[in-house]
């Protein structure tokens, strides 16, 4: 829809091709900050929105390495953590090389 902000934004949606999936709780602020980042990297995401439902919290648990806190995201199916995590990839810029990584 804004597509034509994405240089002067500097997102770049057509080198994202990674399959990212992230789980969610609506209101969670780490949630949301992670997803933000996501959106200004470009990056096109499933999410799967947990609230209340513990079976596929449990489902996320067993994905994420027994870890039950929300956020958690994959990318191209290899857990790299939550909000923390996947902010500090990116400042070390090894975030990117994930992201423009096709599913396999």
């Amino acid at each position: 829809m804004l597509d034509f902000l994405n240089p002067i934004l500097g997102r770049k949606p057509d080198r994202m091709k990674a399959n990212v999936e992230i789980y969610t709780w609506q209101t969670c602020p780490y949630c949301i900050r992670a997803k933000s980042l996501l959106w200004w990297k470009g990056v096109n995401y499933t999410e799967y929105k947990i609230d209340g439902d513990e079976a596929a919290r449990n489902a996320m648990a067993q994905r994420a390495n027994g870890r039950r806190s929300v956020p958690q995201i994959f990318i191209n199916n290899q857990h790299v953590g939550g909000c923390d995590e996947i902010h500090k990839l990116d400042a070390e810029g090894n975030l990117e090389p994930l992201l423009v990584q096709p599913a396999v």
